[in-house]
């Protein structure tokens, strides 16, 4: 069986080789692995924000600025409703 951590770098690695950048990172046990890959590949800037809407919103600035998609990742359960504001902001804004 694969584990989490090899897992979770195959993800970064892929977000990389489809050419994302950014992920903001909402940190929680359930997405260590995540947040440990993504911070340590050397072609994406993760920034942490601890609070899921900011990170959201900050995450939907990058966007904008760049007009490139921007990953965002949160622990599980209710966190990751917190980033639906800015997920529909984006939407009607037609930001990637």
């Amino acid at each position: 069986m694969t584990s989490d951590k090899v897992n979770a770098a195959l993800t970064a690695e892929l977000f990389a080789r489809k050419g994302m950048k950014h992920i903001v990172i909402s940190p929680g046990s359930r997405n260590a692995p995540l947040v440990i890959a993504f911070a340590q590949h050397p072609n994406i800037n993760a920034l942490t924000i601890v609070d899921e809407r900011s990170a959201a919103f900050f995450a939907l600035g990058i966007a904008q600025q760049t007009r490139k998609t921007v990953a965002i990742t949160c622990t599980s359960g209710s966190a990751a409703l917190n980033y639906a504001p800015a997920i529909a902001e984006a939407y009607y804004q037609k930001i990637p």
